[in-house]
């Protein structure tokens, strides 16, 4: 009877393991790598120091999901497609990859390593999506820039900088390509004002 019951088990298994569906597939996307070339400053000989920390989120902008605002406020997900990290470690590295390319700031950390540093750039993303906008859909970044003195956590100065590029499609393909824009065209921004904040770090 034993062998009977067992053999009816591995019969169901067999079956609901046929008929549950396959999962799909999840595509992993990281920024396209920012196109900042040399920065001027770079071809003298650079001593400023900056560390690079993770920004604050919202609890939508934790996680590694690619999202789309809708038209009624509403956050939504791109089907099968994360971020190959958590938003706010993909912004931190993104942008360290962009300081380092431009080469102005002689010595690039971020505030994992527990190194000294002469500043302290970090604050609030506030976005890093796509939203649908006057018909058609726009990725939008946002930063809330906090430029610090590690030594004293002053805060030496702050800025909001925003950035947007509209997407050729509603694929996440196309939002992963408009945010890359947008990201660059505000790193630009963003570094020639840390630049600006301290003649040490020109």
């Amino acid at each position: 009877m034993s062998k009977h019951v067992m053999l009816g088990l591995g019969i169901l298994m067999l079956s609901a393991c046929q008929i549950l569906p396959d999962r799909p597939e999840v595509a992993l996307y990281q920024l396209p790598p920012s196109t900042i070339a040399r920065g001027t400053a770079a071809d003298d000989t650079s001593v400023g120091s900056l560390r690079l920390d993770r920004p604050g989120t919202s609890d939508a902008l934790g996680s590694n999901r690619i999202l789309v605002l809708t038209n009624d406020n509403r956050f939504e997900a791109y089907p099968a497609a994360r971020w190959s990290a958590s938003v706010p470690t993909l912004w931190r590295d993104w942008l360290l990859d962009a300081f380092w390319r431009d080469g102005s700031i002689g010595q690039l950390s971020v505030s994992a390593d527990g190194l000294q540093a002469q500043f302290e750039l970090g604050g609030m993303l506030r976005a890093l999506h796509t939203e649908y906008r006057n018909g058609g859909t726009q990725a939008l970044v946002r930063y809330d820039a906090l430029l610090v003195d590690p030594r004293s956590r002053e805060i030496v100065a702050s800025r909001r900088f925003e950035a947007r590029e509209p997407t050729t499609d509603n694929t996440a393909e196309a939002a992963v390509t408009a945010l890359g824009v947008a990201a660059d065209r505000l790193a630009r921004e963003l570094i020639d004002w840390t630049l600006a904040q301290n003649p040490d770090m020109e």
